[in-house]
């Protein structure tokens, strides 16, 4: 099949011969003029295919590459799929529907409502995990991890999720806690902590809680004794510190200024009159999307040879004042509650039955009663995941 152009010569070289005399010779070199003009053609369309592979080329190399390092060393090559200029959607890095997060021994797990893992978000080759938190726009993990049991100085470890759990030690201390926007750290024990010089905290001497604020890298502290547990409330204005001593536990309001490093202001100690943290619990305090939950655990010495009786309760603060607290479950004698996790969803609590304690299980708490959601053989410590909040 001819080409258009070719096709246009032959149709006016005809009209042509129809109008002049047979003696009339055409040109010696018509052929090479309709050659000629074909070679152009072709040479045009294909500059403008090139011009188009061009564009693409110069698309692709204007993306961005970032190399990310963990703690490991290793680098891990990662390219942005976004070119300049253009916005990138946030999306949700944990897995749609999680609930919460369960630290337990060398993993942080992710779980939905019906206490059912989803992911394995963290391993760790050393150490024992006792804590992690999900920043509220789901882009960091943080954990806790101890190498030398408890009471002592242990790594606090930020995890990229967003980019590919790229984990990074940022400093050590004997407990600690991130603010839910991660901006600002809380970190509890002995020694230089603002500068990663941790500690433990001796007994009969007091530590110190140190807030720092990872952009400017400033900080303030303030002593306490007898820390067990630090977190941030959800607007990151202020922190709770669960303290135990010999005789009693309670809990104590850190107001953190906007602007580091101005000092800490410590409220006077609130307490139930509880003595003891219930055995085997990871934490007594824990925020929830409607205010503070305690979970407390009362013994009343018994008569001569009468053996002690233990209540166990759980109640709700205000979220600011932390005031007017409500009783949302009382256990009595028959239950054994290690922890309480609000959620969004629900609050659950990890319970046995007193007269089976190796029943272990999470439970939903259901008008001051427990609902067993599924049974636990090694739960861990739980912490709530707030709902996916694009930006913090």
């Amino acid at each position: 099949m001819r080409e258009p152009l070719e096709e246009h010569l032959a149709t006016r070289l005809g009209t042509l011969g129809e109008t002049v005399g047979d003696d009339l010779v055409p040109p010696a070199d018509l052929e090479l003029q309709v050659l000629r003009r074909r070679r152009q053609s072709r040479r045009a369309r294909r500059w403008s295919g090139l011009a188009v592979a061009a564009a693409v080329v110069i698309v692709i190399v204007t993306t961005s590459v970032a190399v990310v390092h963990g703690s490991s060393g290793h680098g891990s090559l990662r390219v942005e799929s976004s070119t300049t200029g253009a916005t990138v959607p946030l999306r949700d890095a944990l897995q749609p529907g999680t609930a919460m997060l369960s630290a337990r021994g060398q993993y942080v797990l992710s779980l939905d409502s019906g206490g059912h893992q989803n992911a394995t978000m963290i391993k760790v080759k050393l150490g024992n995990i006792t804590y992690a938190r999900a920043t509220d726009d789901h882009r960091e993990l943080w954990y806790l991890s101890l190498k030398n049991g408890t009471k002592t100085c242990g790594d606090v470890v930020r995890a990229d999720i967003d980019r590919g759990n790229s984990s990074t030690i940022v400093t050590r201390a004997v407990t600690f806690d991130v603010s839910p926007d991660g901006s600002r750290l809380a970190l509890y024990g002995a020694g230089d902590l603002a500068h990663g010089q941790c500690a433990p905290v001796l007994p009969g001497t007091a530590g110190n809680v140190v807030v720092v604020d990872q952009a400017t890298a400033t900080s303030s502290s303030v002593g306490l004794s007898d820390v067990t547990s630090l977190r941030w409330s959800p607007d990151s204005s202020f922190l709770v510190a669960s303290t135990c001593g010999a005789y009693e536990c309670g809990f104590r309001r850190i107001g953190v200024p906007p602007v580091l490093p101005a000092p800490l202001s410590v409220s006077e100690g609130t307490s139930a009159g509880f003595a003891r943290i219930p055995a085997g619990s990871a934490d007594r305090i824990v925020f929830g999307p409607d205010g503070l939950y305690e979970l407390a655990q009362t013994v009343t010495p018994g008569l001569v040879s009468a053996a002690p009786s233990v209540t166990q309760s759980i109640s709700r603060y205000d979220p600011q004042t932390l005031g007017s607290p409500q009783v949302v479950f009382r256990g009595g004698a028959k239950w054994d509650v290690a922890q309480v996790v609000p959620t969004g969803t629900a609050t659950y609590v990890i319970a046995a039955p007193t007269a089976t304690p190796k029943a272990t299980g999470l439970y939903r708490v259901v008008s001051g009663r427990l609902a067993l959601v599924r049974t636990l053989d090694a739960p861990g410590t739980f912490t709530p995941v707030s709902p996916f909040s694009p930006g913090g």
